[in-house]
């Protein structure tokens, strides 16, 4: 379940009061965790307990880094407790904004894991995220190879330096992604659910935008040969010498200018 969204396992223990904190990679896109927010972020299940002392195994997202600090403080109340076999996956709470769960992300987001006999998880306070126990997770959910395909290149990051022959292939794997995912709906048209289906059509829009993108800069790239220089550099060359050579007739002498003129009618 999830494997094509999480990490590799990652065995991690517990020995005192931890604060785990949960922060977006700086090199990752807002598109990428933008199409993940329907997706757990981060998935435990306790495999050891004895007494103050826990393993469990954890699995993320890509995106996503951990990092375990020892607290001496320790929480009464907290959201969960799990016992040896026991789970618990970390959604972004329904009904608030995607912007704002990742902006928390951004930010960082606290988990204070304490353990006495069973684990206990307790968010910071103000937190955009809830841990659902695995026992009672109904937001699993089965993409299909089309939605994964689609929000794998929307998380791709494009480098709009590279040649023109790149930046067609790119063009081309994006027409390709988008004819599966109109092909998958028409296929399934009334058997789909109907959150999904506004899925399709929403990264079906955020592949237009940036099919889009992408064509404007092939386009750029054929016509200039860098992107560090404008499309009408040319023209303004032209313009310029146009008036310079306005400025040369008028303070020239004028046997100078007739001499110049005579010269350009031989030499044509």
């Amino acid at each position: 379940m999830h494997q094509h969204i999480f990490t590799q396992p990652i065995v991690s223990e517990i020995k005192q009061p931890t604060l785990l904190t949960l922060r977006l990679l700086d090199s990752v896109s807002d598109l990428l965790v933008l199409s993940a927010m329907s997706n757990p972020l981060i998935e435990f299940v306790i495999s050891q307990v004895n007494v103050t002392e826990a393993t469990f195994i954890v699995r993320h997202q890509p995106f996503i880094s951990l990092v375990y600090e020892n607290s001496q403080q320790a929480v009464e109340k907290y959201d969960q407790s799990r016992l040896i076999g026991q789970g618990s996956r970390l959604y972004p709470m329904m009904g608030i904004a995607p912007r704002v769960c990742i902006d928390q992300l951004r930010n960082g987001l606290t988990l204070n894991i304490q353990v006495d006999q069973s684990v206990y998880f307790s968010l910071e306070k103000n937190a955009r995220f809830e841990l659902i126990s695995l026992e009672q997770d109904l937001r699993i959910l089965s993409e299909p190879h089309a939605l994964v395909m689609a929000k794998a290149i929307l998380g791709r990051k494009f480098d709009y330096d590279e040649p023109s022959s790149m930046l067609a292939v790119h063009i081309s794997e994006l027409d390709q992604v988008r004819r599966d995912l109109r092909e998958y709906l028409k296929g399934e048209s009334g058997k789909i659910h109907p959150g999904v289906s506004t899925e399709l059509l929403k990264l079906d829009h955020l592949l237009q935008n940036k099919h889009q993108w992408l064509l404007r800069t092939y386009h750029q790239s054929l016509e200039r040969p860098s992107l560090g220089r404008s499309s009408n550099e040319q023209m303004s060359n032209i313009e310029q010498l146009q008036r310079k050579l306005d400025c040369f007739e008028l303070l020239a002498p004028q046997d100078v200018s007739d001499m110049v003129n005579k010269l350009s009618d031989d030499e044509i």
